[in-house]
This record gives structure tokens, C-alpha cells and sequence, in this order.
């Protein structure tokens, strides 16, 4: 699923993942053809961060949280960004927390660039007030079924980006 929405990356953008986890989607980011050298996963927890060094050492991983994106990218000089896969709980987390992993991972995509956020909600994790103080559509792309549970994969787009590529703007409902 993920792969159609990713893969279209020029040879200078870079792609994003949050919450790295055990690699799961890191894995099949790779084996959809993302080079590893054009990766930053961010991982907040220690353990699975080193884990991940190990298990892909071409990929640029930062222990580090979400809310500290443009940090963490400059720092690791990673950037243009085009796309942003997230597997963050957005859900379960603080309203202000989620206002502000979202303000920072729009503040560093590119004029073209998109969110792809897997969510475990029966509705959009971002909430309409949200996506138009930040100037963004939802657009629910699919479900991953063979994640347990099964998640739904949303995309989110800046409303400027749709206009100048001809896509739709169309919201989504929810």
C-alpha cells in the first residue's frame, strides 16, 4: 500500500519514517525500492533505535522524538523531504503533542510532499479543526490487512500542493 504512495521520490528527497519500531515498514520501504541511504527513521525508544543500526545500517536512524523533526533532520543534514510515513500512535497521544509532530512534519515536506499516517481508529486521526489550522486534506487510502489489528492508511496533503499538482480537494468526511 505504502509503496504506491512513496515511491516516486527524485534522487535528491528523502523519505521520513516515525516511529521505526522493529522495522517493519522500513523493511517494505526498502524492499519497494527506497534506498536506504535516503532514509531518516526516527525511534524514540533507546533500544529499538540501536536495534534498528543494526538491522539497517545504511539507514539513517535518530533516537529521538517526533516533536524535534527539523532538529533531527538538520543535524543529520537529511533533507529534501517528500514523504513522511508515520506509525505513530497520533490517537493516544496529547492533543498538544499531536498538534506539534504535525506542525513539524509539515514545516519540513516539500512543496509536493504528503504524510502517510497508518491508524488503528475507525476515523481520520487528525481532526478536521487540526487539518485547517494547518492547512491540510485527509484522504483515506487503504487498510493494511495484514497488520493485527488491521490499520487504516490515511494520507494528508497541504492544500497548496493539491492545487498545483490538479489533484482534488476533496476532504475527507471524517
Amino acid at each position: 500500500m505504502i509503496a504506491s504512495r512513496v515511491a516516486d521520490l527524485a534522487p535528491d528527497e528523502w523519505i521520513v519514517e516515525l516511529g521505526g519500531g522493529t522495522g517493519a515498514v522500513t523493511r517494505a520501504l526498502i524492499e519497494n525500492g527506497i534506498a536506504p541511504d535516503r532514509m531518516v527513521v526516527l525511534e524514540r525508544d533507546r533500544a529499538l533505535s540501536d536495534w534498528l543500526r543494526r538491522a539497517f545500517p545504511e539507514v539513517t536512524v535518530v533516537a529521538g522524538d517526533a516533536e524535534h523533526l527539523r532538529r533531527h533532520l538538520a543535524s543529520n543534514n537529511a533533507g529534501p523531504v517528500r514523504r513522511i510515513v508515520s506509525s505513530l500512535p497520533l490517537l493516544s497521544l496529547p492533543r498538544s503533542q499531536r498538534n506539534v509532530i504535525l506542525a513539524e512534519a509539515f514545516a519540513v515536506l516539500g512543496e509536493n510532499g504528503s504524510l502517510v499516517q497508518y491508524s488503528y481508529g475507525p476515523t481520520c486521526p487528525v481532526s478536521r479543526t487540526i487539518r485547517n489550522g494547518l492547512g491540510i486534506n485527509a484522504k483515506h487510502v487503504g487498510t493494511a490487512w495484514r497488520n493485527l489489528p488491521p490499520a487504516r492508511v490515511w494520507e494528508f496533503i497541504k492544500r497548496d500542493s493539491e492545487r498545483a499538482s490538479g489533484t482534488s480537494q476533496r476532504q475527507s468526511a471524517a
